[in-house]
Parts: C-alpha cells; sequence; structure tokens
C-alpha cells in the first residue's frame, strides 16, 4: 500500500517521523514491504517548526491507497486559524485526488479543518484537536464534530485530536487495515501506549482575555458555586434579571443557563483532576443536586462520565 504525507508549512517534525517509523517497523515485523511513503509538500526541502528538513515532491509519485494529512496548528487558535485558511487552497486539490482514488484520508490535529475545507466532511463525522473545537463549528457547521473523542472514523475518513494522537489514529488505521498482528507487534516493540479514546481530560481550561463584564461574573462565581443562579448574579450585579440577560446575549453570545452550567462543569473537570474529592462530593461543591443528573450532563458534554474521566487522567 503506497502512503502519501502531506507536509504544511510548521508541521511537527515528531509526528511526520513517528509516523514513517512505524510503517517502517510494520514492514520489518512482516519481513516484507507492506507500505510504502513518501512526503508531498509545496515546498522540494518541507521544514518542520523545528528545522527539521524533509525531502518531499510536489505530487504523489504514484496511487495513493492512504494519504495522511499533518498540520501545522499550534495552540494560538486565531494564528493556527489563519494558516489553515491559507493551506487550504494547495491541499484540497490532493485531497480532491485522494477522493477520486478512493484512497483513506486520515488527517491529525488541526488537519481535519484541511478535510472540511476541500468539503470532503460535510455530513461526516470528525474530530479535531481541541483548541480549534470552536473555531471549525462557526466555519464548518455542516460538518458533524465530535470533539470530545480523540480518534474518528467515518467510512473511508479517519480524523483525530491533538498532537501525538497521530499514533492513535495509525494505529487504529493499521488494524483496519487487515495488519492488527503486526500492529500488536510493533506496539510491543516500540513500548507504544494503549489506544486512548477520549481527548477531553488533556483539555486545558485558559482563562483567556476577558472583557470587563466577563471579569465581574468571574469574580462573583468563585466561591459561590452552589448558590450561582440568573437571579443570584443579578442581585450581586445591581441589575434585573431580565437586563442581565441581555447583557449576556449581547456581550457574551451566551445564554446565563449555559454561561453558568459551563463554568461548573469547569470548575467539576478541575476537581476531578486536581483533587481526591468522591464524585458525589464534587456534585455538590458544583452546585448540582442530583448526581446521576451531573454525571449525564458531564458525559453529554465530555463523552465520559465523571469516573471515566478521572480514570482516564490517571491512566
Amino acid at each position: 500500500m503506497h502512503v502519501a504525507i502531506y507536509l504544511p508549512p510548521s508541521f511537527y517534525s515528531a509526528i511526520a517521523g513517528a509516523i514513517v517509523e512505524t510503517l517502517d517497523a510494520v514492514n520489518a515485523v512482516r519481513g516484507s514491504p507492506a507500505f510504502t511513503f513518501e512526503f508531498i509538500s509545496r515546498e522540494a526541502r518541507a521544514r518542520s517548526r523545528s528545522g527539521i528538513v524533509f525531502p518531499s515532491k510536489p505530487r504523489p509519485s504514484r496511487k495513493m491507497d492512504v494519504l495522511v494529512l499533518l498540520a501545522g496548528a499550534g495552540t494560538d487558535a486565531a494564528r493556527s486559524v489563519r494558516l489553515l485558511d491559507e493551506e487550504i487552497p494547495h491541499a484540497a486539490p490532493l485531497i480532491q485526488l485522494a477522493e477520486r482514488q478512493e484512497a483513506v484520508l486520515a488527517a491529525t490535529c488541526g488537519a481535519p479543518y484541511l478535510l472540511a475545507g476541500a468539503g470532503v466532511l460535510d455530513g461526516r463525522r470528525s474530530t479535531i484537536t481541541w483548541w480549534l473545537k470552536a473555531e471549525a463549528r462557526a466555519r464548518f457547521p455542516e460538518v458533524r464534530w465530535q470533539p470530545s473523542r480523540l480518534v474518528v472514523r467515518h467510512g473511508r475518513i479517519y480524523t483525530c485530536g491533538a498532537g501525538f494522537s497521530g499514533l492513535d489514529l495509525l494505529t487504529t488505521l493499521l488494524v483496519d487495515l487487515g495488519f492488527a498482528k503486526e500492529e500488536r507487534a510493533v506496539r510491543k516493540l516500540m513500548a507504544l501506549p494503549p489506544p486512548r479514546e477520549f481527548q477531553t481530560p488533556y483539555e486545558m481550561i485558559e482563562p483567556g482575555e476577558m472583557d470587563p463584564f466577563a471579569k465581574k461574573l468571574e469574580a462573583i462565581a468563585k466561591g459561590h458555586f452552589k448558590d450561582l443562579s440568573l437571579a443570584f448574579l443579578a442581585r450581586r450585579l445591581g441589575m434585573s434579571p431580565r437586563t442581565l440577560s441581555r447583557r449576556f446575549e449581547d456581550e457574551l453570545a451566551i445564554s446565563p443557563g449555559k454561561w453558568i452550567q459551563e463554568k461548573r462543569l469547569e470548575l467539576a473537570r478541575s476537581l476531578l483532576e486536581e483533587t481526591r474529592s468522591s464524585i458525589s462530593e464534587i456534585c455538590q461543591k458544583v452546585g448540582y443536586r442530583d448526581l446521576a443528573s451531573f454525571s449525564r450532563l458531564f458525559a453529554r458534554t465530555t463523552g465520559m462520565t465523571p469516573g471515566e474521566f478521572r480514570k482516564h487522567l490517571r491512566a
């Protein structure tokens, strides 16, 4: 099978190298070549963000069986989106060629954004690195985004989340392509971690830049999660609930109820990660009375129950 690996500007050399080393290890375990591979890029010498150079070709030298798309997305979401938007016109012809050749499409980190930009994800399920999920949803609402998942398969299209989840994508792909035996052997030889299902536990909750109104809300909410409600916030801010609701919509583009829910779940995630409090205790601390309802809401938002979330982090 021939694997083409697309290298956009500022890609991660560690991911590109890990993919070809793993494929080469599969060849070695089999004792005969199962895979050939080559790098595709706009540059003859594609330079990674760390400065490592990969010899590349402008187009595939033969029919593709698998096209792997990397992306140079960093944690600066606004800059990443600009770079990805600039890259879509260059990546789209290659993606469309792979589609015509009925190749498997595999996209890592921010590269699902490139697939969406090429129009191949419309109506399909996909994940993306967690720090681009809001931007991806806004830019491509036709895609059925599932950003809590680490790897998502929809037909011949595979997508994965942040950074080194590219290894999870590759091992999933190897099993699906009929190389389960070789994948197990390579996993042992290279001491690869077991496959993971979710990327939610790896998300970082960053305060970011907040306007004065949002800062006031954050300050009021801190330490008062049991009492948090629209009426409580309105009293503390000295305005009517109706006026406060309008300010939420006008300045934060969110309803008060949704904002309160998000803040409670952010605190719950922090407590699950940083404390030994029981899930029942955490449920009470963040302002929910019914443990079953809290667990259902947490699972609907993160893709896993509070217990699974904590277990995933400790693993």
